[in-house]
């Protein structure tokens, strides 16, 4: 059926067309390929000197000579290799990092090239992977002597993390050793600086990447802390004296154990008659005392770089110290005490800061305090917070828990007496202590740009002190300015002027 439609002249020419087009688009390469190496040319006079080639790891390189190669020595195969194709034609082959020696001799046995072998990274390929996987950064990728040396700017610190991590497993270093890179901070629009370096015996990646972004944090931190204390004591101290039948046969003085330091009022009562004579001391005390601890301390920092605030004091303490012959010496350290912030952040991109934070507010104190002779030191009273998360910029968080409730009673007296019911009451005292506080810290961490001077103003800027007049007779400390007879414009609502609590 087909024969009878198709003649046989048009079948073949058919055939012959089909076989010209397959060979035509087998003899083109596709669109996008890759081109061949490309020969380089090695004059005659190269011998003359060491002739450096750049070779990359498990790729190759073609030398053409002028001359007919008779024989290759390479000084070390492990690095490279170098195959002899044809007369002329010389093969170079990177097999691992390093550098070698490859001499060329010609048909007469003399040398005809010596060749200065470098297998080093395709800092190109790596680049451009680089650039790929970052594409807001612009780093630059170096080899030298075995070590690839990463530069130009990130937008963050986890780039320049991220863009060492991407190289060292490009080059096939270990990086377990390694547990993260070290940074240095500049100013102005260096930003920081993140260098370190892969250890190992194979080829090294060191860091220097510099962040371009916002680098500076401030730290806003509140610290409140609200103290309660109630204080009870009652007693009741009894004496009696006889005269010279019985000098002195009662005498009872109940102690309160609890709060030593603290005075009871006294109220006494005393009989005499028959020769006798009865006294009675009533000792009592109520005391409510109620404190706030209040500071707001800013702090800024480079990202990665520590920042430390204190508001509070130093306190001496005795130190025995040796002195030679004269024997032993009392010398004085001093300790720190008050409200201490220590903070360390690293901004890791535009809206993440990863933050180590230290606060701790402590107070002297008579609880614990050591007596040595006629001196007496004081015990330190210490809440301490630490921590490390990860918070956007202008974010808050809280840290809180800190509360302390402490109850405190003691029953003094005389022992069988002080358990009668009633009188008992005159033969013991009772001590009462009851101590609350709760610490609460605010951290806001925001990442904060220079201001200009002209915008910052001194508090005591429009402070001017006041005449002598004025002070005597007015009882003003500073000068106060009115307006020579105009109001402002509109009125004013609610509690205006100065206002102190």
């Amino acid at each position: 059926m087909f024969a009878s439609l198709v003649s046989p002249r048009r079948l073949m020419i058919a055939v012959a067309a089909a076989m010209v087009t397959g060979l035509c688009a087998t003899a083109a390469p596709p669109a996008g390929a890759a081109e061949p190496a490309r020969p380089e040319r090695v004059a005659s006079s190269d011998h003359q000197g060491d002739r450096v080639i750049h070779l990359a790891l498990s790729k190759s390189r073609i030398l053409d000579f002028e001359d007919d190669i008779r024989d290759v020595l390479v000084s070390d195969p492990k690095v490279a290799d170098a195959v002899v194709r044809s007369s002329r034609r010389l093969y170079l082959i990177g097999n691992k990092f390093g550098t070698t020696n490859v001499v060329v001799f010609g048909s007469a046995g003399r040398p005809i090239a010596n060749l200065e072998i470098q297998v080093e990274v395709d800092t190109s390929s790596l680049e451009n992977l680089l650039k790929r996987l970052l594409p807001r950064s612009s780093i630059r990728v170096e080899a030298v002597a075995g070590t690839v040396i990463l530069s130009g700017t990130v937008g963050s610190a986890a780039e320049a993390v991220q863009a060492y991590e991407v190289a060292s497993r490009f080059i096939g270093s270990d990086t377990s050793s390694q547990g993260s890179t070290s940074a240095s901070t500049g100013s102005g629009t260096t930003g920081t600086t993140t260098a370190g370096s892969s250890t190992g015996s194979g080829p090294q990646v060191v860091n220097a990447l510099t962040i371009g972004g916002k680098d500076q944090v401030m730290l806003k931190v509140t610290i409140a802390e609200m103290q309660r204390e109630v204080i009870k004591k009652l007693g009741i101290d009894v004496s009696a004296d006889g005269g010279t039948h019985w000098a002195n046969a009662i005498s009872q003085s109940n102690p309160f154990p609890i709060t030593s330091g603290t005075t009871p009022n006294s109220y006494g009562f005393s009989y005499s008659g028959a020769g006798t004579t009865v006294t009675a001391k009533l000792q009592a005390l109520e005391q409510n005392s109620l404190m706030k601890t209040l500071a707001e301390p800013n702090l800024s920092a480079l990202s990665g770089e520590q920042a430390q605030f204190l508001v509070g004091g130093e306190y001496p303490i005795p130190v025995s110290q040796s002195s030679g012959s004269s024997g032993n010496t009392i010398g004085i350290e001093f300790k720190t005490y008050g409200i201490a912030l220590n903070f360390q952040p690293v901004v890791l991109a535009e809206d993440r800061i990863n933050l180590t934070v230290k606060t701790e507010v402590s107070e002297l104190t008579s609880d614990g305090a050591v007596t040595i002779g006629s001196l007496t030191v004081p015990a330190l009273r210490v809440r301490r917070a630490s921590t490390t998360l990860e918070i956007p910029s202008g974010g808050a968080m809280v840290l809180g828990g800190l509360i302390k409730d402490d109850v405190r009673q003691a029953l003094a007296g005389t022992p069988g007496l002080m358990k009668l019911p009633i009188l008992g009451n005159l033969f013991r005292s009772r001590d009462f202590q009851h101590s609350q506080s709760e610490l609460v810290i605010f951290i806001q961490p925001v990442v904060v740009h220079p201001v200009a001077a002209a915008k910052l103003q001194r508090p005591d800027a429009n402070f001017r002190p006041t005449g002598d007049a004025s002070a005597i007779f007015m009882g003003r400390l500073n000068r106060v300015y009115r307006t020579n007879g105009q109001s402002p414009n509109g009125s004013y609502t609610g509690r205006v002027g100065y206002i102190f609590d």
